[in-house]
């Protein structure tokens, strides 16, 4: 019952992901390779975006099941971080469709403090495990 239900939440986020992708702007030619390359391209990032969610759902659910130990806090630390690159992806596609500057400073602000939380759970794992 838990992966019928996990397959619903994919395909529910999938399909308006590939409806809206459908609406990217691009410079198709009538060669078959450029129409190809241009699909590559939309898919690999609307994919990306769907691995990204459900590989964050995993680091959090390993971190609920590891408790509130060292490694728990460095999952936790990693899945925010996780979250946040997922969420500038997003924004990073939102600001091609509404041409806005705040997409684009959302997308920018998203990745780094993405990243700055990954950093600090690094850190904090290598500060557990040296001082062990």
């Amino acid at each position: 019952m838990k992966k019928f239900l996990l397959l619903l939440v994919v395909i529910g986020i999938t399909q308006p992901l590939g409806v809206f992708a459908q609406t990217l702007n691009g410079s198709i030619s009538n060669d078959g390779f450029a129409y190809a390359s241009v699909f590559t391209g939309n898919f690999s990032l609307l994919l990306s975006i769907v691995i990204g969610i459900i590989a964050t759902f995993f680091v959090f659910r390993a971190a609920k099941i590891l408790g509130g130990g060292l490694f728990g806090s460095v999952l936790n630390y990693i899945g925010v971080g996780m979250f946040l690159v997922v969420l500038g992806t997003i924004a990073t596609i939102a600001n091609s469709w509404f041409i806005d500057f705040w997409f684009n400073i959302a997308s920018t602000v998203f990745f780094a403090i993405g990243y700055i939380f990954m950093v600090i759970g690094a850190n904090k794992l290598l500060k557990g495990i040296m001082d062990n």
